[in-house]
């Protein structure tokens, strides 16, 4: 394959086809997953195979996020390195060994975004992985309507376990959510909305997938859209598209823009009753009493662990579920975490919160930056793969973050490069065996 598109596949491949939840936790190393592994392999072979890669030009405010996203577990673990008890009961202190297994951590996922940037970083690499998204959603499909019909087992039938703690969520109007191998029919969900918006992309651009203009694709994902029976990601499809068919890539990359900040702020805004609560409650109840209750009880539970966070609003609690809240009785833990926005700043506080958003938000800026006013193929690819990021970010309210796909994405828009021969060198190509420039 080109190699552009060799990167991709394979950390695409790694994300749709390994086992999720399924972690190999090392002494004193930082526990590696299914896409930790794939991330450190796929890079030794683009130092192997990339040697002539056009180098990007980067903004040395990613390095300085990076950087602040790296230590940020250390910096925590300072803080805590004590135990907390509650009604007799020991909860494990946050000791530095601790924060320096999280920093590996913390290393390992910014592997994929260094990857987009340093190798995914020209024109032809980014309308690849643009166009890769609603392929893997096509050739997803087969397994998604087979276990809309049968229930989510391929993972249990192939992996030998299911991935997440409750079966029931996936039960939904009486039918069944896909799951395949990943770790949440939601998260499936919201990937299958972002490739229909990516279809959308390419619709403006007259490009096609898989030979097939996109006006046929785009209603085959939205049917699969709806059989996922989630809300969330139909929303944020009605809301996006009409963006993307009717506004200029340089005003996508801007709401990014401004969706970025707004959620680097969200805690802030959430401390002050300044967050839109009363908005997405309407919305909820014109949904169904079920989606109200269900609405306030993450509120309930969000208020918590918002109050708990605040009592270590610079570095936070740490890990081991220090930031949690845990009944004054039987010790047991009574949080229902849902929100990334809500882990992230009660484990490593604010320092951690924006080093995280901080740097997505610096991406989208660079995205910017780069992006002109006309209508190109290359302004239309970085801007709608900005706007499918800011999805992701938005998301990370109300669901956990993404990161592998967020990364990959805003490491190719935060970055330039331009390619050195008139058609994408394949490793056959290249010199084999010579060490890439870094």
């Amino acid at each position: 394959m080109p190699f552009a598109k060799a990167v991709i596949w394979s950390l695409l491949g790694a994300y749709f086809l390994l086992p999720s939840a399924l972690d190999i936790d090392l002494p004193l190393l930082p526990s590696l997953d299914k896409m930790s592994i794939t991330a450190v392999a796929v890079l030794l072979l683009c130092w192997v195979y990339g040697a002539e890669a056009p180098r990007p030009t980067r903004s040395p405010m990613l390095y300085l996020f990076a950087t602040a996203f790296i230590i940020s577990p250390i910096l925590t673990s300072f803080t805590n390195s004590y135990e907390l008890s509650t009604a007799g009961k020991s909860i494990p202190g946050y000791y530095p060994l601790d924060g320096l297994k999280f920093a590996g951590r913390n290393v390992l996922l910014l592997v994929p975004m260094y990857i987009g940037s340093r190798f995914l970083s020209t024109n032809y690499a980014r309308a690849a992985l643009l166009k890769a998204m609603p392929a893997v959603a096509l050739v997803y499909s087969l397994p998604m309507l087979f276990e809309i019909r049968m229930s989510p087992q391929l993972h249990r039938w192939v992996y030998g376990y299911f991935p997440h703690e409750s079966f029931a969520q996936q039960i939904r109007g009486g039918g069944f959510r896909p799951v395949v191998f990943l770790n949440h029919g939601l998260a499936l969900a919201t990937f299958i909305a972002l490739a229909l918006l990516a279809t959308v992309v390419l619709w403006r651009m007259k490009a096609r997938i898989f030979g097939q203009a996109p006006a046929l694709v785009a209603p085959y994902i939205g049917g699969l859209l709806i059989l996922c029976k989630s809300l969330g990601p139909v929303i944020y499809t009605v809301i996006f598209a009409p963006v993307i068919m009717f506004l200029r890539p340089r005003s996508w990359v801007k709401i990014v823009c401004a969706a970025s900040l707004f959620v680097c702020a969200y805690p802030f805004l959430r401390n002050n009753n300044l967050s839109p609560l009363d908005l997405v409650s309407k919305v909820a109840s014109s949904v169904s009493a079920d989606r109200l209750a269900s609405f306030d009880v993450r509120v309930e539970n969000e208020d918590a662990l918002l109050a708990k966070a605040n009592e270590k609003p610079f570095l936070g609690w740490g890990g081991w579920g220090r930031n949690r809240i845990f009944d004054q009785w039987t010790g047991q833990d009574i949080s229902v975490t849902d929100g990334g926005w809500i882990i992230y700043y009660g484990v490593f506080g604010w320092f951690g919160y924006l080093s995280l958003f901080g740097l997505i938000a610096v991406a989208s800026f660079r995205a910017l930056k780069y992006i002109g006013k006309q209508m190109t193929p290359e302004n239309l690819t970085r801007g709608g793969l900005a706007l499918l990021m800011g999805v992701y970010v938005l998301d990370s309210i109300p669901n956990g973050a993404q990161l592998t796909l967020i990364f990959i994405i805003a490491g190719s828009i935060a970055s330039t490069a331009k390619e050195k021969a008139s058609r994408p060198l394949r490793p056959s190509q290249l010199a084999v065996g010579k060490p890439a420039t870094v």
